[in-house]
């Protein structure tokens, strides 16, 4: 991954994992399939693109199976031929930056969170002369779960350069906890009502279990423990479309200013520094190589935060992680332009065929079939259905032993209302997920998009300092009353006022062509 420290590692797996229930819509026969071109008869040109996904799950030897199944979708509807690429979250970005750079074939990858990144090094292929062609069904589908609104997260200089996975895009913020361990602590969901309750939810379980770790972070490599989400879902903190936090606008004040200086950020990282202080943390929280999740799944941990959309979660993570698990809603979210975008579709600049690649992208938003072998495989195999809606897997089969399962990365792959649920979650938690996707706070600068070509060099100094710095901040480790002047420092030596300066003059130009 080119960027995949700091601040998008965490929001990436946030929104990969906090999107790890799915939904149905109708059956595959119900599909489109000829509005855009599809292959009709044995002599009609079938095109090849790559298309890469990343999964959160094992990945298998062999995926010819399901290459061979996705083919036998798109062969026929829209004359193009598939070449399947998997790849772990730790290796995506790298695998696919690989590709790019060395002319490797790659038509159809994602992004976590750095499209502004792609676009500035003319990496994307411009889509907004494809799409009405091309994606009918998909910018329709769109429009109906978001609002009219959405291409505008992806489009830089007037050109649309991806398609934000259609999903519950509003991911609160939530504490999520071993609810076995609250109950025994003589606690329950009823004494978590805000961030400012669970120092005394720690004490409780530190009491009754002296062994267990009460808080740790969502993330390692380097480790998050969710902060900054919580920080700007409550205080609407727009970052305006980069993930380093260099430059953000708070409210609708329109002043581009260093998140890191804000006290928004002075007064969450003194909160994680108590709490480190008092033993809610283990030490090397910020080192750790293992994620809290993982921690809690042993039984040595009792809850970390993370985001979430819609309120059935805890039953996926209860299954993943082999704990009843629950959680807790501490702050809402907050639409800004990256929140959105941060797992976007692309074409890349490259591609020979970008027709058929976004003949493909229109059938992973808007054909079940297709979207769901991609996520659970083989059915028979790799899943049962249940019912119209839901399926589970075979007997005596889970995610770690069927052949092949993507179920992970649900918050990735097409349209959330056309896929699966797994059995016991209910459909109307994606009705929820989909009307609070309209209802959930905008930027007053939602669609503004920071052209990063004018400060390449200062974005890259600058992460690699806040990859230096954030960990031990956020994980309490760091003094924030010495080490933030330091960061601070280090940031403008950086060239962090440079990246606040053209953020600044972007965002002004963008504001007057908005009339605003």
């Amino acid at each position: 991954m080119e960027r995949k420290k700091g601040l998008t590692l965490m929001l990436a797996t946030m929104v990969a994992c906090g999107s790890i229930l799915s939904a149905c819509g109708n059956d595959a026969a119900e599909s489109p399939a000829n509005s855009q071109g599809a292959a009709k008869g044995s002599n009609a040109k079938v095109e090849k693109i790559v298309f890469a996904l990343a999964s959160f799950n094992r990945i298998p030897d062999d995926l010819k199976k399901v290459t061979d199944a996705i083919n036998k979708i798109t062969i026929p509807k829209i004359g193009v031929e598939v070449d399947y690429k998997l790849y772990g979250p730790a290796d995506y970005v790298q695998k696919v930056n690989l590709a790019l750079q060395s002319g490797e074939q790659m038509d159809v990858f994602t992004t976590l969170g750095q499209l502004p990144s792609y676009a500035s090094k003319n990496q994307l292929y411009p889509l907004e002369d494809l799409i009405p062609k091309y994606g009918k069904e998909m910018t329709a589908i769109l429009e109906k779960d978001f609002g009219p609104d959405l291409l505008k997260s992806t489009t830089l200089g007037g050109h649309i350069y991806g398609i934000p996975v259609n999903k519950g895009m509003s991911i609160p913020t939530n504490f999520v906890y071993n609810a076995d361990m609250l109950k025994d602590a003589g606690l329950s969901a009823d004494n978590i009502r805000s961030v400012e309750d669970l120092p005394a939810v720690f004490d409780a379980v530190k009491k009754k279990y002296p062994d267990v770790v009460p808080f740790g972070p969502i993330n390692v490599n380097p480790s998050d423990t969710g902060l900054p989400l919580l920080l700007k879902g409550a205080s609407q903190v727009d970052f305006l479309s980069d993930t380093t936090g260099v430059g953000v606008v708070i409210g609708n004040e329109g002043k581009v200013r260093n998140f890191y200086e804000t006290d928004v950020f002075k007064n969450g990282v003194k909160m994680m520094r108590d709490w480190y202080n008092k033993g809610y943390l283990q030490k090397d929280a910020a080192t750790a190589s293992i994620g809290f999740p993982d921690v809690v799944a042993s039984g040595r941990g009792f809850s970390f935060m993370g985001g979430y959309g819609g309120m059935e979660a805890a039953k996926t993570l209860s299954a993943q992680l082999g704990k009843h698990i629950e959680m807790k809603r501490i702050a809402p979210y907050y639409f800004e332009t990256g929140a959105v975008s941060l797992v976007s579709w692309m074409v890349s600049s490259t591609s020979k065929a970008p027709e058929a690649a976004v003949k493909f992208l229109n059938l992973l938003y808007s054909d079940p079939a297709l979207i769901n072998t991609i996520l659970y495989g083989i059915e028979g195999e790799d899943y049962v259905k249940v019912d119209e809606h839901h399926v589970k897997f075979p007997d005596g089969k889970d995610a770690t032993t069927v052949p092949y399962t993507a179920m992970l990365s649900t918050g990735m792959v097409g349209s959330e209302s056309l896929q699966y649920q797994l059995e016991g979650v209910n459909w109307s938690d994606v009705e929820l997920k989909l009307k609070e996707n309209k209802e959930t706070a905008r930027s007053p600068y939602f669609g503004f998009m920071f052209d990063q070509s004018k400060a390449k060099a200062e974005m890259s100094a600058v992460t690699n300092v806040v990859n230096q710095y954030l960990p031990g901040l956020v994980c309490g480790s760091l003094d924030p009353e010495t080490t933030i002047p330091k960061f601070v420092k280090a940031l403008n030596d950086a060239g962090a006022q440079t990246i606040i300066r053209q953020k600044q003059e972007q965002l002004d130009q963008w504001i007057a062509s908005q009339g605003k």
